[in-house]
């Protein structure tokens, strides 16, 4: 009883994990290069620098940066490929 609930459970979450995979890759891989296309933009050459300031008082410069936009996506297809995985064990040895 226990070890089919827990089936159940990892080919959700595997399912769920495949997804959002597909959804991150979407987003981060997919619709950037199509929009580059699209516009006929370098995204090489593409980057953000503002600098706020004024004659009175300091100047700031920020510029933009962020964790690594693929890191979801990997993480997400490793929690994919393990539950793929550990279903294709599972069910070789109940056979």
């Amino acid at each position: 009883m226990g070890n089919k609930k827990t089936i159940k459970v990892v080919t959700v979450l595997t399912i769920i994990t495949g997804i959002l995979t597909l959804i991150s890759a979407g987003f981060n891989f997919l619709l950037p290069m199509y929009l580059s296309y699209k516009f006929k933009v370098d995204t090489n050459k593409a980057s953000s620098i503002g600098i706020i300031g004024g004659a009175d008082g300091p100047t700031a410069i920020y510029l933009t940066s962020g964790l690594n936009p693929y890191l979801t996506m990997i993480i997400f297809m490793l929690l994919t490929i393990v539950g793929i995985i550990y279903l294709i064990i599972h069910k070789k040895g109940s056979c």
